[in-house]
């Protein structure tokens, strides 16, 4: 490729671009397309040498015989890459592979790499299909031990990833000594994001040292308990059955998200910990509906106050008829929220709509509401009709009648496998109660 200057030639725009600009396009591909671009031309030969981003993606195949194939030719190029890679310093590293039997020493070698390299954000991403097979893999309590420094004042041996500011591990077993590890020798850590790990039982995170600032835990059935307590978590997001919850002085937590997990059927535990970052919280995402058992139903009763709400994302539901009383409850407590998403679940008619509009005060900033799994229920029609009625500054509602959701009535399939029928019929229902001004989008 040569390059050329001054000329209109707009198919060659990209030999107009200097090296600089070449090199933060090439650190947004995958390392394998990257290294690729070695074979347009000289100019290009040793490009990618320059990118700090360096993104391996394993062979993606269900055929076990073919893993096997493209997984040595992928491990070769990982050697490749690692060996003749010159810079100093890498910014981001991220995996994602399949986990065969030949590659947890490759993942091990990897992550030393972007130890040794200074890296700022690392990223594994397993398969969970590979983890059927050949089982998890352990994050390795080595890359601790590598590379080894005696603290002057006592005989502690420790080693400190100091660049490192996000990680994120997916499929990878983390113990709760290795998280002690990261949130002790990475002090300019901020963010955590750990999915699936069959090792964490108790999770304990807290000290004013510490620089975290987001933390993300998601987990089948392995968590029992997480505590956290006296630093500035921003953000907190669980995925996963009910757990023991505990926050302790987090005077700058605004935002807890729990939509994908479940606060259980007795979910003042989770309120009762919610209460005490009422003050500093203005995102709320929570799920009060057990898709297990529909019979049992959260009370209710202990939701805290929140005045700063800004935004709220809510399951609720059970076989009940005064679910818009939960509802009210739960606006009344939120004064100032703007944006409000709920998925309702529940089976039966509402008969209480009467009794809700006597309880709930109108909701004076509510501009946007997205009600989720929409399919033309009586209850759905009236949920909204409800929500139109008390929002009294409503600007705009979004309907998604297309949501998957566990257990689908016949009525409901019925009603959402023709969606241009689906869609028409939500139209006609929102038109009829609607008030002017309000603008309506069926997704």
């Amino acid at each position: 490729m040569s390059r050329r200057r001054g000329g209109s030639n707009s198919n060659d725009l990209i030999s107009e671009m200097p090296d600089d600009a070449l090199v933060m396009i090439l650190s947004f591909l995958p390392i394998k397309e990257a290294v690729a671009t070695s074979c347009l031309s000289s100019r290009w030969r040793f490009l990618w040498y320059n990118v700090t981003r360096l993104n391996f993606e394993g062979p993606k195949t269900y055929n076990l015989l073919l893993l096997n194939s493209e997984w040595s030719k992928c491990m070769n190029q990982v050697n490749s890459v690692i060996q003749s890679y010159k810079q100093s310093v890498v910014q981001d590293f991220r995996i994602h592979f399949d986990v065969t039997n030949h590659s947890k020493a490759v993942l091990d070698e990897c992550l030393q790499f972007a130890v040794n390299k200074k890296v700022e954000f690392l990223e594994l991403t397993l398969s969970r299909y590979s983890f059927e097979w050949y089982g998890s893999y352990h994050f390795p309590s080595i890359l601790f031990d590598m590379q080894l420094y005696r603290k002057p004042s006592s005989n502690a041996i420790f080693v400190e990833i100091l660049s490192l500011k996000k990680l994120v591990l997916k499929m990878v077993n983390v113990t709760e000594a290795i998280l002690q590890e990261f949130l002790t020798n990475c002090p300019h850590l901020e963010t955590i994001v750990i999915h699936c790990s069959s090792c964490l039982k108790h999770v304990r995170v807290g000290g004013r040292a510490l620089n975290l600032k987001h933390f993300e835990i998601s987990s089948r059935h392995a968590v029992e308990s997480i505590y956290l307590s006296n630093f500035d978590l921003v953000s907190f997001t669980y995925k996963g059955p009910a757990i023991d919850l505990r926050f302790t002085n987090l005077p700058k937590l605004n935002e807890v998200d729990m939509y994908e997990g479940y606060v259980g059927c007795n979910p003042h535990n989770v309120f009762d910990q919610i209460s005490f970052c009422s003050v500093s919280l203005q995102a709320l995402a929570i799920n009060i509906y057990d898709d297990r058992n529909p019979k049992n139903i959260a009370n209710l009763d202990s939701f805290p106050e929140l005045p700063n709400i800004k935004k709220f994302r809510l399951v609720i539901g059970g076989r009940k008829c005064d679910c818009l009383l939960d509802l009210a409850l739960i606006l009344n407590a939120c004064p100032n929220i703007q944006t409000f998403e709920i998925k309702p679940l529940w089976t039966s008619p509402i008969i209480s709509r009467r009794k809700a509009r006597n309880v709930t005060n109108p909701i004076k900033h509510l501009k946007l509401v997205k009600i989720v799994g929409y399919y033309g229920r009586k209850c759905d029609l009236q949920l909204a009709e409800y929500i139109i009625h008390t929002a009294v500054s409503l600007k705009k509602i979004v309907i998604d009648p297309f949501e998957y959701n566990r257990g689908l009535s016949p009525a409901a399939f019925n009603f959402l496998k023709n969606k241009e029928v689906a869609r028409s019929t939500t139209k006609d229902q929102l038109k009829s109660i609607l008030h002017s001004g309000v603008e309506y989008c069926i997704l």
